[in-house]
């Protein structure tokens, strides 16, 4: 049992609760159990699990390896104020080159929960590529949770503005607007599904690449929804006619 919080490993795997570690080592933390057998379901490489006592058995049978931990060490490794007494170490997925189908463009989306949120839809929803550009780690504990496993199914690609539109400026787009077309009465074949920040929502640069606009309606003078809320309804609009008997 490892006991001391300046373990080396202890102290390596610690390092993985920030982005700046897990792109160091290309490793990252995946905390609680469902996440991490769901994580062995989808193959990703789980290298290490650090377990309390009580969930011990429950790992054995994996073959990775399991190293037990005091209550004090699972602290130091845990993102939660109470925590379910498991936390592994894993490989980050390899990257793949963007291949057709749809696809999603996260422009700058800084809240965690967000990206996790809006991962999760897009897994039930058939958007297995997610371009990302200057967005929250799709990968800290965060997105993790809030994702609920969606990381472990989807392409994640890394890009610039600049080389989003170099390479995919030609593409059919699609971005939200308020002056767009009602998204309930809206329908397309395979595209782009560009979704901005927070704030300041898609940028000049890659709302202007967009072939359509969509908005969704609203009433009581509402002027917009969490991007998290907002993806869903358009992802699940666009590709309605997939579950249409």
């Amino acid at each position: 049992m490892i006991t001391s919080k300046q373990n080396s490993a202890i102290l390596a795997a610690s390092k993985l609760n920030d982005k700046k570690g897990r792109k160091e080592q290309g490793l990252f933390l995946i905390e609680g159990q469902k996440l991490i057998f769901d994580a062995f379901r989808h193959g990703i490489a789980v290298q290490k699990v650090f377990v309390s006592a009580d969930v011990k058995a429950d790992f054995s049978s994996y073959g990775c390896e399991v190293v037990e931990v005091s209550p004090e060490v699972m602290k130091v490794l845990s993102d939660t104020k109470t925590n379910q007494g498991v936390v592994a170490v894993a490989k980050l997925p390899d990257k793949k080159p963007y291949c057709g189908g749809n696809a999603l463009l996260l422009d700058r989306i800084q809240d965690p929960k967000n990206i996790g949120a809006i991962i999760r839809t897009a897994c039930a929803t058939g958007y297995n590529d997610v371009f990302l550009i200057d967005c929250a780690d799709v990968f800290s504990p965060k997105s993790l949770r809030s994702g609920m496993s969606g990381q472990f199914m989807l392409n994640f690609i890394e890009t610039s503005e600049e080389e989003f539109v170099k390479n995919f400026g030609g593409k059919k787009i699609i971005c939200a607007d308020m002056q767009g077309e009602n998204i309930f009465e809206f329908s397309c074949g395979e595209h782009i599904l560009i979704l901005g920040n927070e704030g300041q929502g898609v940028s000049d640069v890659l709302a202007s690449l967009a072939i359509n606009t969509v908005r969704i309606p609203m009433e009581n003078n509402l002027e917009s929804l969490n991007v998290a809320v907002s993806a869903g309804i358009i992802m699940y609009q666009l590709n309605r006619d997939k579950w249409r008997k």
